[in-house]
């Protein structure tokens, strides 16, 4: 459907942000470019603005035929203030986007899309701060500011009546047992929209039965909410079971924790290490030689890369924990272990091992599922409903 139809040829929309794509920086949230990028399709006019305290100075740029403006607060005051646009987009909100919205632009309706970190409070990634006291000491001291202040700017937006505001949250899970939960307040006018999955991408090609041999994770290594480790120490369980040597890992991945996390399977020859990033276009060329996606979690609010991999036709391996059931049905589309618990992991892996059968039909079970909830034709849809509304 071509929703220029429901708008008017002199509509503007604005997309406010904290990042985006640059040509220095061409993977900042990726992700919103993907959906402005679908909107301007459709036919819709969205301009970007990314408020950030780096931005000294005013810039305007041009990527990928998407208007950018980037700056700090004065700058958005002024580029709100001349009334042009109507509505606002918002990803990653802030306190001097709203304050700015108010002085300049209270009658122009927002909807605030509520990913993750902006909503939690510190101690939901309480797994990433016990590495050293000095970790740990600098978490609780910024309890008291950055999260208390932008929670409670949470618990202001879902309350107030000085808007006119919709939000949207990527899952049921995260927007009643997180981000209401830790705001103390129930979000008015919410809508549960995922992430989109490209699949034209991440296209669907039906997999070979020996490909359930073939295991792969791609995961960061920056934080220990992607439990890699639960993925190392699930090989090295299997490294004691008479299947080992059939199969065959591959870890891909950057960040802080690369080189301690994966030391313990340096010595195995059918295990695959590379300390790399990935672009979109790479990832979905090495969906096609593999068939398990090991990715198991202790907090996500989506699992994006894991709905990638779906998409793809690989069986993902995750965790039965926050909002991965939401998108993984356990023996239908996937197959989930307990949390913390990287024997349950390796369990079903064997059990692949030895079920064809069963993984050809969660391999397709999973694809058709996931785009039945994140396609980008589903979700710019649904988005578009609550733009043009």
């Amino acid at each position: 459907m071509n929703y220029s139809n429901f708008a008017t040829p002199k509509d503007k929309y604005i997309l406010i942000t904290n990042a985006y794509p640059h040509e220095d920086q061409l993977y900042r949230n990726g992700f919103i470019h993907r959906r402005v990028k679908a909107y301007q399709e459709k036919g819709i006019d969205v301009e970007v603005f990314v408020l950030h305290g780096a931005f000294k100075n005013y810039e305007e740029y041009n990527f990928d035929n998407v208007n950018v403006m980037r700056g700090q607060k004065s700058d958005l005051y002024v580029t709100l203030g001349n009334g042009e646009y109507k509505k606002i987009l918002i990803h990653f909100v802030s306190t001097d986007m709203i304050d700015t919205i108010i002085d300049v632009a209270s009658d122009i309706p927002v909807i605030v899309w509520v990913h993750g970190f902006e909503a939690e409070a510190w101690h939901r990634r309480w797994f990433n701060f016990l590495n050293s006291k000095e970790e740990l000491k600098r978490i609780l001291k910024m309890k008291d500011t950055f999260y208390a202040n932008q929670l409670k700017l949470m618990n202001w937006l879902y309350l107030t009546n000085e808007l006119n505001l919709q939000f949207v949250h990527v899952s049921k899970w995260f927007k009643e047992h997180i981000a209401e939960c830790d705001a103390r307040a129930v979000s008015q006018n919410a809508s549960i929209i995922p992430n989109i999955i490209d699949n034209k991408l991440f296209r669907y090609n039906k997999k070979d039965s020996n490909q359930r041999y073939k295991i792969l994770s791609i995961r960061p290594f920056a934080s220990h909410k992607y439990a890699n480790d639960q993925s190392v120490d699930a090989v090295l369980e299997l490294s004691k079971r008479p299947i080992f040597d059939r199969l065959e890992f591959a870890f891909f991945g950057e960040g802080k924790f690369f080189d301690k996390t994966l030391l313990p399977l340096r010595n195995f020859d059918n295990v695959s290490i590379n300390k790399t990033f990935l672009n979109q276009n790479e990832i979905a060329d090495l969906h096609k030689s593999y068939g398990v996606f090991l990715c198991p979690t202790r907090l996500d609010s989506q699992g994006v890369s894991m709905c990638e991999a779906m998409s793809s036709g690989l069986v993902p391996l995750s965790s039965n924990i926050t909002a991965i059931p939401e998108f993984v049905e356990h023996n239908h589309s996937g197959l989930l272990a307990n949390p913390e618990d990287p024997v349950d992991i390796a369990d079903n892996i064997e059990r692949l091992f030895f079920n064809e059968s069963l993984f050809q039909n969660l391999s397709q079970n999973a694809s058709e599922s996931i785009n039945d909830k994140c396609s980008q034709e589903v979700v710019i849809n649904k988005e578009l409903e609550l733009i043009l509304s």
